[in-house]
């Protein structure tokens, strides 16, 4: 059984932020920025939990933050960096945009884990999303190959990776959600923030 004290929790907070236009990590609800619903999740599912990002701003929180190794790789960059610095043979990659994940959704994830598999995701009506997902540490040779041979899409190199795609109920819907655009972030605002199942 997967404990805290064996996941590293990894928070990918290094995008552009392109379509919102402003720092993701930053953005405000329920009087708390996204980075820190994400961090109090995350840390009731791992014990050790790492900020991959290169803005120093969020050093402010206290969670040890590293810089990307290789910059500009976009996600798969984040994920290398993040699984280097780990010191566990699973870890939960999660992005910043995602304030609305539940304790519950990750439970979901963590029950998947087989010894079939390197690569755990969640698929929420059929679409995978390999940013709320679990890796293990021996696949960050998959990743350095792909950065290697610049083959930097995500979903590319998980075909490539012995990945599990785990179902999550409808219900967990909004846990899911990925704050894009200024009219995601409306949207979010108005609605509360936990999920109900």
């Amino acid at each position: 059984m997967l404990n805290p004290s064996n996941l590293t929790g990894i928070v990918l907070a290094g995008g552009k932020s392109t379509r919102m236009g402003k720092d993701k990590a930053f953005l405000m609800l329920e009087g708390k920025p996204f980075i820190s619903h994400i961090l109090e999740t995350v840390k009731q599912c791992a014990e050790n939990v790492l900020i991959i990002s290169n803005n120093q701003k969020l050093d402010s929180l206290g969670v040890t933050r590293h810089a990307d190794l290789i910059p500009c790789l976009g996600p798969i960059g984040g994920i290398y960096t993040g699984l280097t610095h780990s010191n566990t043979e699973f870890n939960l990659v999660v992005a910043c945009d995602t304030p609305l994940l539940s304790k519950e959704t990750i439970g979901i994830l963590i029950d998947g884990i087989d010894d079939k598999h390197d690569g755990f995701i969640v698929q929420h009506e059929d679409v995978p999303m390999p940013l709320i997902g679990i890796y293990r540490k021996s696949s960050i040779a998959c990743f350095k190959e792909a950065i290697d041979e610049e083959k930097l899409g995500l979903q590319k190199l998980l075909a490539t990776l012995r990945t599990k795609t785990i179902d999550l109920p409808k219900s967990h819907s909004k846990s899911v959600w990925n704050i894009n655009t200024l009219e995601d972030f409306r949207t979010i605002k108005k609605i509360e923030k936990k999920p109900n199942y």
